[in-house]
Order: C-alpha cells, then sequence, then structure tokens
C-alpha cells in the first residue's frame, strides 16, 4: 500500500469532488503556513469538510475519506492573503495523520473513482436524467440561462455525477456518501436519489 503525505484543509460544508474548481481565500496564518507547505511540496491540497453546526474547540473532526486537488491557481495578496483554486483529482483515504499542528499533514492512500468513459446506455441514460432533474433545481434557483445551456456538457465530463453534485446544495451526511462512492453507477442512484427529494419539494 502506497501512502503520499497530503495537507487538510477543514472547512465547514466544503467538499472538493473529482472534476470540479473551487476558489478558496487563505488568510489565517496557520493556513498561509499550510499554503507554503503545498506550494514547497507539489501543489496538492485535501479539503476535509465538517458539519456546519458543528460545535466545539480545536480542531473540528474530519472524515476519513476526502476530496483532494492541485492547486492550478495562486494570487498573493500585498497583506500575506492568497487566492486559490484547486482542482479535483479525486479522493484518498486518511492512514494516519502526521501532524495537526499548525495544520493537519496526513498519511494518504488513493483511491480510484469510475469514470464515464465507455459506460453501459442504461447507465448514460441515468446520467441524462440526473442532467434534467439538475437543470430544473437550478432554475427554479433562479440561475441564468447560459449556465444551463452549459449544464449539457456534463455529459462527457469524465466525472459528471461529483459535478453535479458539487453544484447542488444537500445534507452533510449524504453528500459525504457520494463523495466516498467509487462505483459509478452507485453514485448516479445515490445522487438521483437525492435530486428527486428535491424537486418534489420545490
Amino acid at each position: 500500500m502506497s501512502t503520499f503525505p497530503l495537507p487538510l484543509f477543514p472547512l465547514p460544508d466544503v467538499f472538493l469532488f473529482p472534476g470540479m474548481f473551487l476558489p478558496l481565500h487563505i488568510f489565517e496564518p496557520r493556513y498561509r503556513m499550510m499554503l507554503d507547505f503545498c506550494m514547497e511540496n507539489g501543489g496538492e491540497l485535501g479539503m476535509a469538510p465538517y458539519p456546519k453546526n458543528w460545535i466545539g474547540s480545536g480542531f473540528p473532526p474530519i472524515p476519513e475519506v476526502v476530496g483532494y486537488g492541485h492547486i492550478i491557481q495562486k494570487e498573493s495578496l500585498p497583506d500575506g492573503r492568497s487566492n486559490i483554486i484547486l482542482e479535483g483529482i479525486g479522493t484518498a483515504e486518511i492512514i494516519s495523520l502526521d501532524s495537526t499542528d499548525p495544520f493537519y499533514i496526513a498519511q494518504m492512500v488513493r483511491r480510484e473513482h469510475e469514470r464515464n468513459k465507455n459506460v453501459s446506455d442504461g447507465l448514460k441514460e441515468k446520467i441524462e436524467e440526473l442532467l434534467v432533474l439538475t437543470k430544473r433545481i437550478l432554475l427554479a434557483e433562479g440561475a441564468e440561462e447560459d449556465l444551463i445551456l452549459k449544464m449539457n456538457q456534463i455529459l462527457v465530463h469524465p466525472y459528471p455525477v461529483d459535478f453535479i453534485a458539487s453544484l447542488i446544495y444537500f445534507d452533510f451526511k449524504t453528500k459525504q456518501t457520494i463523495l466516498e462512492t467509487t462505483h459509478l453507477e452507485t453514485k448516479a442512484d445515490l445522487l438521483k436519489t437525492v435530486l428527486l427529494g428535491l424537486n418534489l419539494s420545490e
């Protein structure tokens, strides 16, 4: 089992799914140090989400499986803060924590996710159905028509289910389950249940 070290950035309800782009503003001193560490060690960073309603002191609890990505853009501001864009690469499982002070560094194992390539006709139909359900939700939320038209590109996205999951707000536990699921059809079924529920509640 091959492991690799990865800094983890805990934020409430912030998930990094494979194939998504996540803009982040880095301002706390310990996370400025974390960003420096990332830039000196390959530019990879893991997002460790925790529930918004968590109350406690110190570091919040983090899941065993997190999304991780590569920092593809970094804008350094004069006062030491930074704006970055993180591109989701995949998920990884925490094997051990090397450090929690001043920031998390964990030993991780990468997990293989099925991609949207050479899939069955049945799975293609499921992804198309997810797209229709997602468009309805976005239209109800007042999304721009340009965004709705661009949604058709999801059908050829390598991680279409993950990308849709990143766009829609729903409960923490289910979102974490979808992030962790590597089998594409199972992931699609989980997300379909979520989207059907959201459409019925509109």
